[in-house]
């Protein structure tokens, strides 16, 4: 019976069409699927954005910073008193040079002070924020001078990070993970049209606007990648908890940070200090120098990072002159082999996430689908928005 007279004002009232159970549960999960794209909108955007951003990360920072660019022969490694010389000079308002590195061939010499003030929005340590000057290993002219803290990458990697929320900003973003799960779950099922139809799915609907066709087929394809992201980045969010899921009893450790300029009270030292130290350490071990660190009052040494043949070292130059001692091990190309499990699929899920495994393929995959999720959220308001207006109308 398609419809029914009744009621008090004997008005006529349309009966609502016969659901299927399989049609109820797609509405429900319909209205899952469209209610965290609206609440999520903006958060889900900024998460695709800045996650595509950090793929390439040091084309990236090259390609929004030319004037970094050193000829493609200039050797970092070959330093001099001028080249020292030219980096105090440039951050003398700084504090005093606490390390220079000295990276690959085509790179420029970076010169780094100690922590002078307080980074953007309070992460990191208090007066964590050092400054750099950037030298042309060629000209000795100093091409850049920066904070180490506050650039574009930095923005990017801590908006997807964290949202710029110290404390627990991690943890919304590891739940913003759990959400686009949910999404990305939800949206393959509403969608889902069997697997006989899958080609014939994602052909130009002519009954759908553009901005639908492009939201459905976008999402079907990268969906999958979708939802490794969010999964390995709502592992990284919450390390803890799922180490504990791979691994009972086992607590995961604090990840280390990425090392920066020694630690404790700076001895500040002439240029031509810098220079000898650097030859002591290249008499003790046959290498090429990567990075030199000042001297402290608690080490009384300077300290000399190193690679030589498939092997990299460290050497600890005394300031009274004494014997160099050096630390030598086996060069690696990625992380440390991981000694638990849970720390074997924890780092897994880190490069999954970051696109440091899987090639230019998987890299290409990552960064398309922080696009897509960026237009997923705003085209999907759009078409829901669209066919709100379109129901009014004609009402």
């Amino acid at each position: 019976m398609d419809q029914v007279t009744s009621g008090n004002d004997g008005a006529a009232m349309t009966a609502k069409p016969y659901l299927s159970k399989q049609a109820k549960r797609r509405q429900l999960w319909l209205a899952v699927h469209r209610w965290l794209g609206i609440i999520l909108l903006i958060p889900m955007a900024v998460l695709g954005v800045t996650g595509s951003a950090q793929v390439w990360p040091e084309e990236t920072e090259a390609l929004l910073n030319p004037q970094r660019e050193v000829a493609a022969t200039a050797d970092p490694a070959a330093i001099s008193e001028d080249h020292i010389a030219k980096a105090r000079e440039a951050l003398a308002d700084y504090g005093p040079i606490v390390r220079i590195q000295m990276g690959e061939v085509g790179e420029p010499i970076v010169a780094s002070t100690g922590g002078y003030a307080d980074p953007p929005f309070g992460i990191g340590a208090p007066g964590g924020m050092s400054r750099q000057a950037y030298v042309d290993p060629d000209s000795a002219e100093v091409i850049d001078n920066t904070d180490s803290s506050g650039g574009f990458m930095w923005y990017m990697h801590f908006i997807h990070g964290l949202f710029l929320i110290p404390g627990i900003g991690r943890q919304i973003v590891g739940i913003m993970g759990l959400f686009l799960t949910i999404s990305a779950v939800t949206g393959i099922y509403v969608f889902w049209p069997g697997m006989k139809r899958v080609w014939a799915a994602l052909k130009w609907q002519k009954r759908d606007g553009k901005m639908l066709n492009i939201h459905r087929q976008s999402g079907f394809v990268l969906s999958i990648v979708l939802v490794v992201e969010a999964i390995t980045g709502a592992w990284i969010s919450f390390p803890g908890f799922f180490a504990m899921l791979v691994e009972p009893g086992v607590e995961q450790p604090e990840r280390p940070r990425r090392g920066g300029g020694p630690q404790g009270e700076v001895l500040e030292a002439e240029d031509e200090a810098w220079m000898a130290a650097l030859a002591s350490a290249s008499a003790a071990y046959d290498g090429r120098p990567t990075a030199i660190s000042a001297p402290t009052v608690e080490s009384a040494a300077w300290t000399v990072n190193l690679v030589g043949e498939g092997m990299e070292a460290t050497a600890s130059v005394p300031l009274n002159g004494g014997p160099v001692s050096v630390e030598e091990s086996p060069a690696r190309a990625g992380p440390p082999p991981a000694p638990t499990r849970a720390i074997a699929v924890s780092t897994w899920m880190r490069q999954a996430h970051y696109a440091t495994i899987g090639g230019i393929v998987w890299e290409l995959l990552v960064f398309l689908s922080g696009i897509a999720l960026t237009f997923l959220a705003i085209s999907g308001i759009y078409v829901w928005g669209k066919r709100e207006l379109d129901k009014k109308r004609r009402a």
